[in-house]
């Protein structure tokens, strides 16, 4: 690769080196335009400039990276969700669009002018608790992790973005006061199975977060944690809603059920047709605590 091309040239020499490899072939593409904030129109406008020698140099080095499964969103330091851009490194996940879907059917739970109480848990990178914040000025959110160093992220998206989140250290409810209740809770949880393992990308293996990833009994662990505490979190009329794995349908309605068998379970599928979140309500149905 010469230190004398355009982003054109760069992008056909970082193609050619790519194909047939088993990486994302729209790495090289992604690291171009977000390590210039570019839209595909800027593209267009820039792509027959000279790259710089620190560009090239830094486009040599992320096309290495991307051969050795870096996912590019690590490369440039940030992922775009719902809109945003949000910084990510190794110790959060990538945002994916089915967080994206997520937040869509909480939106439409409620409407616009609703006062809420919302509790964000295993914020992460903070995706989901901060675009609540800035979709939904007027809701209070608090969003909690287990990790000091996602909750740095999670914080420097916050104010960067400028959304008025609280940040709690807080293994699920562990440092969440008794007392305090919410209208809403929200959680893309670890739901992955060890089992699981051999059906993933080689990329999310090495390098995402594994505490973000996988959970106990066929990942289903944390479901039977929050579960049977619900009830002491949310008010009256609160609502639970949760990202699952794709073959856990039946596992995690039954969980929720044995917990408050007169409760609402509904799961959602997403745009493949494949159940990813279940919401929960009415989990005082019948008594003033269900939970068993």
């Amino acid at each position: 690769m010469s230190n004398q091309m355009t982003y054109q040239e760069a992008l056909n020499w970082a193609s050619s080196c790519i194909n047939g490899k088993n990486v994302d072939q729209n790495a090289p593409m992604y690291v171009l335009l977000m390590s210039h904030d570019w839209s595909t129109t800027d593209w267009l406008m820039h792509r027959r400039e000279i790259m710089s020698n620190g560009e090239v140099t830094f486009f040599k080095q992320a096309i290495e990276r991307i051969l050795n499964h870096e996912p590019a969103q690590y490369i440039v330091g940030k992922a775009p969700f719902y809109g945003r851009n949000f910084k990510v490194n190794e110790n959060v996940l990538v945002p994916e669009s089915e967080t994206e879907e997520m937040i869509d059917w909480v939106l439409q739970m409620f409407k616009s002018g609703t006062k809420l109480n919302v509790l964000d848990i295993g914020t992460g990178s903070g995706v989901i608790g901060i675009t609540l914040k800035l979709e939904r000025p007027n809701w209070q959110v608090t969003a909690s992790d287990i990790s000091l160093d996602a909750l740095s992220v999670a914080r420097w998206n916050a104010q960067h973005l400028q959304a008025a989140v609280h940040f709690i250290e807080s293994d699920l409810f562990e440092q969440i006061e008794a007392n305090h209740q919410f209208d809403l809770i929200i959680s893309n949880p670890p739901y992955i199975g060890t089992d699981e393992i051999k059906m993933m990308d080689e990329a999310v293996i090495m390098y995402e977060p594994h505490i973000a990833l996988f959970a106990e009994h066929q990942g289903l662990a944390i479901y039977d944690e929050i579960a049977p505490q619900l009830y002491q979190y949310l008010t009256r009329d609160g609502v639970f809603v949760a990202e699952t794995g794709y073959r856990q349908e039946n596992s995690v309605e039954s969980i929720f059920k044995r917990s408050y068998p007169q409760a609402d379970v509904v799961t959602k599928h997403d745009i493949n047709d494949l159940m990813r979140m279940v919401m929960v309500r009415n989990v005082f149905n019948g008594s003033d605590s269900n939970a068993n």
